[in-house]
C-alpha cells in the first residue's frame, strides 16, 4: 500500500497528545475539575446533513399563510398532505417524507417519546458559505470575521483532556465515511478513525507495524516519519478492536438499502459489539437544493425519505440489541434555506434551522413553536432563536458527565439551555447559565394571565418595521409579527396627526409574521402610520424622500 493511500485509509487521532492552556496552564493539572476518571459510557450519534436541510419545508408552519401564498407558491407541502403532530396551537406539521421507516419513522419516534424537534437553530451573524458555515458547525466557535482561523473541532478538543493517558482499547470517535472532518480536530491530533468497512480496516491495520520504530530526531525526514509510524501504531491497535466488535455485534432490525441506513446500520451493529466508541458521526449530502427542489415527491422529499427511515431503523435496532438508553443522536446542518423560494424552483442558502434529537433519553418536546413567529433579521433571511452551542454544551455537561469547566473551555463560554430546560430528560437548570436573549415561547393560551403577549395583558409585544426606509418612491414593506390572533388596520397621519387615508383596511390575522407592501400617500417628508391591532395601537415613522 502507497503511503497517500495509507494516511487516507487510516486517519486515526487519539485526542490530541499536545498542551491545550488556559493562561500558561496545562490542563493536564486538571483532571478532577474535567471529570477524566468520572465519564460514563453514554453514546453520541451525529447525523450530518451536508448542504443546508430546508427546515422549512422539513417541519412546516402549514396553518401560516405567507407560506403557501407569499414564499413558497410552488415548493410548498400540501396542507392536506402534511402531518399534524404536536399541540395543535403550535400550527406546524411534518413532512410527509418523515413518516417512512419503521414504526411511522421519525413521525412514530415523537409519538412513542423518542424525538425533539428543535426549531430556529443557528448563531449570530450567520455565514452563508457551505464550506466556511460547517466549519463554524464543528468547530463550535463563532469567528468575530471571516478570516479568523477554526483550526480545531469541539469534539477535538473535547478529547484534549486524554492527551496523557494511555492508548485506549476502542477509538474515542468513529466518523463513517472517506474524509477526515474538522469536528475530531484536537491540538495536535484528531480524536476519530475513518471506516467505511471493518473487516478492510482489519486488515490495513495487519499491514502496518504494531509496534513503534525509532528513527531518531536526526533524520532529515524524522517528522514525517513519526507522524506515519504513530498513525500505524494506533491503527494496527484499533482495527483489531473494531474487527472483534463488528464480529460480535448484530442488527434485528431491517434496513432500507440505502448508503445513510447502511451507516447506521454499521454503528448499531458496533455498538452492540461491545466497542467502547463515544462518538460516532454519519451524513447524507445533497441537501444543497437550489434548482429542482421539488415538492411532494421532489429531491428534498426523497432524502428526508432516506433520514426518517434510517433513523427510525437504528433507533428500533438498538432498542431491541437493548443499549438505547445510553445512546442519543443529533441532526446537524450547516445552514437552513430562505424562507422565499428562488426562480429555479430551489431554495437558497439561509440561516436559521430545525434540529432533531432522538433516543430515549430525549425530551418529546417541541422547541421552538413555529418558524412563522422568528422575525427577519434582514429582507430575506429569518433570525436564529437558539444558538447550536447550546446544544454542544448541553451533551458535554448532561451526556458526557464533563465539568462545568471543560465545556466552557471547549465552546469559550456559557450557552443558555434549551428554553432553560434543555432537551435531555436528565438535564438539571443551571442558575448560573444566561437565558437565551433571542425570541420567547408566544403559543400560549392568549387568555392566560400568565401570557404576556395576551390581549389580555397590558404589555404589548406586536412588531412593527418599515423597509426601506427611507423610501424614495412611496412604495415600501410593513414586516409585522403578530403573538396573537388579532384584527389589523392601517391608516397614515402626517407628523401633525392629521389622517391621510387607509393604507390597510381592518382584516384578521392569525399569529405569525408577515410582509405588507404599502405606498404611502402625498409628497416628500415624514409621515406616520397608525398601526391598530385590536384594541391595541402602535405608530411607526416612515420618510419619503
Amino acid at each position: 500500500m502507497d503511503r497517500r493511500s495509507f494516511i487516507k485509509n487510516t486517519s486515526v487521532g487519539l485526542g490530541a497528545v499536545g498542551q491545550m492552556r488556559v493562561g500558561q496552564m496545562n490542563l493536564s493539572s486538571f483532571d478532577s475539575l474535567y471529570q477524566v476518571d468520572e465519564e460514563n459510557d453514554n453514546i453520541l450519534v451525529i447525523v450530518q446533513l451536508f448542504g443546508g436541510n430546508d427546515g422549512i419545508n422539513t417541519i412546516i408552519p402549514h396553518e401560516w399563510p405567507d407560506y403557501y401564498d407569499r414564499f413558497r407558491p410552488r415548493l410548498h407541502i400540501p396542507s392536506d398532505a402534511s402531518i399534524g403532530f404536536a399541540d395543535p396551537k403550535l400550527g406546524i406539521a411534518m413532512h410527509p417524507s418523515l413518516t417512512n421507516g419503521v414504526n411511522e419513522g421519525m413521525l412514530g419516534m415523537y409519538k412513542n417519546g423518542k424525538l425533539s424537534v428543535i426549531q430556529g437553530v443557528g448563531y449570530q451573524n450567520p455565514n452563508l458559505s457551505h464550506f466556511r458555515s460547517t466549519d463554524i458547525w464543528f468547530s463550535g466557535i463563532v469567528p468575530y470575521n471571516d478570516g479568523q482561523k477554526l483550526p480545531t473541532g469541539w469534539l477535538g478538543r473535547y478529547f484534549d483532556q486524554y492527551q496523557n493517558k494511555e492508548l485506549p482499547e476502542s477509538p474515542y470517535c468513529i466518523h463513517v465515511g472517506e474524509s477526515p472532518l474538522l469536528l475530531f480536530q484536537g491540538e495536535n491530533k484528531e480524536s476519530a478513525i475513518l471506516l467505511e468497512d471493518p473487516e478492510e480496516l482489519f486488515d490495513q491495520g495487519k499491514s502496518v507495524e504494531s509496534e513503534k520504530i525509532e528513527l531518531g530526531e536526526q533524520s532529515l525526514f524524522a517528522d514525517e516519519f513519526n507522524y506515519i509510524n504513530e498513525v500505524g501504531v494506533r491503527i494496527n491497535h484499533f482495527s483489531k478492536s473494531i474487527k472483534e466488535a463488528f464480529d460480535r455485534g448484530s442488527n434485528r432490525e431491517d434496513y432500507q438499502a440505502d448508503n445513510l441506513s447502511n451507516q447506521m446500520k454499521l454503528v448499531a451493529r458496533l455498538i452492540d459489539g461491545g466497542l467502547k466508541t463515544k462518538v460516532y458521526s454519519v451524513s447524507l449530502g445533497g441537501f444543497d437544493t437550489h434548482a429542482g427542489q421539488g415538492a411532494l415527491g421532489g429531491v428534498h422529499s426523497q432524502l428526508l425519505y432516506q433520514m426518517s427511515a434510517a433513523i427510525s431503523s437504528f433507533q428500533s435496532d438498538i432498542e431491541k440489541l437493548g443499549h438505547s438508553s445510553k445512546v442519543v443522536g443529533i441532526t446537524v446542518s450547516e445552514f437552513g434555506r430562505r424562507p422565499y423560494e428562488n426562480a429555479s424552483s430551489g431554495t437558497d442558502h439561509g440561516t436559521a434551522n430545525v434540529m432533531f434529537a432522538f433516543g430515549d433519553e430525549v425530551k418529546p418536546e417541541v422547541f421552538g413553536s413555529n418558524v412563522a413567529f422568528l422575525p427577519f433579521f434582514d429582507a430575506e433571511n429569518l433570525a436564529y432563536r437558539y444558538d447550536f452551542r447550546s446544544i454542544y454544551q448541553e451533551i458535554m455537561r448532561t451526556w458526557f458527565g464533563a465539568s462545568t469547566f471543560l465545556s466552557e473551555t471547549v465552546l469559550g463560554g456559557k450557552f443558555a439551555l434549551i428554553d432553560k430546560v434543555g432537551f435531555l430528560k436528565s438535564t438539571q437548570p443551571d442558575a448560573s447559565l444566561p437565558a437565551e436573549p433571542v425570541v420567547p415561547e408566544i403559543n400560549q393560551d392568549p387568555k392566560s394571565p400568565n401570557n404576556p403577549y395576551s390581549p389580555y395583558s397590558v404589555t404589548e409585544q406586536d412588531k412593527f418595521t418599515a423597509f426601506p426606509n427611507p423610501t424614495t418612491d412611496g412604495k415600501f414593506v410593513l414586516s409585522m409579527i403578530l403573538y396573537v390572533e388579532s384584527d389589523v388596520a392601517i391608516s397614515q397621519v402626517d407628523f401633525k396627526g392629521r389622517e391621510m387615508g387607509e393604507l390597510l383596511k381592518k382584516k384578521n390575522y392569525r399569529p405569525g409574521s408577515y410582509f405588507l407592501p404599502l405606498e404611502l400617500r402625498g409628497g416628500a417628508g415624514l409621515h406616520i402610520l397608525h398601526i391598530k391591532v385590536g384594541h391595541r395601537n402602535h405608530y411607526v415613522k416612515v420618510m419619503k424622500l
